[in-house]
Formats: structure tokens, sequence, C-alpha cells
């Protein structure tokens, strides 16, 4: 405002997708190397569940952030489709992008990452993250729900054939 100050806010997502998220890790490790006809890459078990955030929907819970005074000075976990396991989110891609699934996924594992993590800055961080892909990763947004109301997240199936176009146009 004209005094100075400033309103803040925290809005937290999780592994993120979508048009432009090409550098996430769900980004071009998946549906990149899906599209280009490889096994994804993923840094931790593929039978747990893990929550996944479509760009526009973390673009939703944001506004909503920033539209609410009330908001400032919190944290808040924004809403997301309902998590599932890496394979299923994979299964989704290959179906979407109209490729039979293969096998597995790459798998990156504690030692490969801090090797990896000697060369890359990104890999390096993603070791000390690595603990939200090998246990359930699952975020409460209830907090957000609460204060705001439910924002119908676009389901996976939908966000993922919406990311897999926007990948095939690149």
């Amino acid at each position: 405002d004209q005094e100075g100050r400033v309103r803040v806010t925290i809005g937290r997502a999780s592994d993120y997708y979508g048009a432009g998220g090409a550098n996430s890790t769900s980004g071009e490790p998946v549906f990149g190397r899906v599209l280009a006809g490889k096994r994804p890459q993923w840094t931790g078990k593929l039978d747990v569940p893990h929550t996944f955030h479509y760009l526009p929907d973390i673009a939703r819970g944001l506004v909503t952030l920033a539209e609410h005074p009330e908001a400032d000075g919190e944290v808040w976990h924004l809403p997301a489709a309902e998590p599932v396991t890496a394979q299923r989110f994979f299964d989704l891609v290959f179906e979407a992008a109209g490729r039979p699934t293969p096998a597995k996924a790459q798998i990156a594992g504690p030692a490969l990452l801090a090797v990896a993590g000697i060369f890359s800055p990104m890999l390096r961080e993603l070791r000390e993250t690595a603990y939200q892909f090998r246990r359930p990763f699952v975020i409460d947004s209830s907090k957000f729900e609460g204060a705001f109301g439910r924002l119908q997240p676009t389901q996976h199936r939908e966000a993922v054939e919406r990311t897999v176009a926007w990948f095939r146009s690149r």
C-alpha cells in the first residue's frame, strides 16, 4: 500500500504438473520421457499415495489467498485432486499419450541421487526431499477448505490429458 506495508501469505503445493511445468519432478522426467517413448524416471516408491498438484489448481488457490486479507500471515496447503500412487499417475500419462505402459519406471535410489547430486544442484536438492517419495505424501488442505471452501481441483485424468497436449505442442 502507500504506507509501504506488504501483504504476505504462503500457499504450498506438492509436486506440480501442467502447461509450463516441464522442470518439476513430474514434468520432463515423466511427461517428456513418456512422449519420447521412454520409461518415466522417479525417485521413490511407485506404490505409495502421493499428492500431485495441477498448475491451474495451484493458480486458483493462490488467487483465492490474494483475494482474502484474512489469509495474510498464514501458511496454507493448497487443495489438489486425490492422492494417487506414482504408478497410477504414470498409467494415466501413458494412457493419455496413447502409449503402452512399460513394466516399470526408472527409479533413482538414494545412492544414485548422492552421486548425481555432486554434479547437479537440482538432484542435490531432490535428495533432501526424497522422503516425500518413499512414504505416503498426502497434503492436508483442510485449513484452506475450512477458511475458503472447496475449490474442486481438476481430476487427474483431465489434468494429465491437458498436460500431455501441452507437452506435445512445445
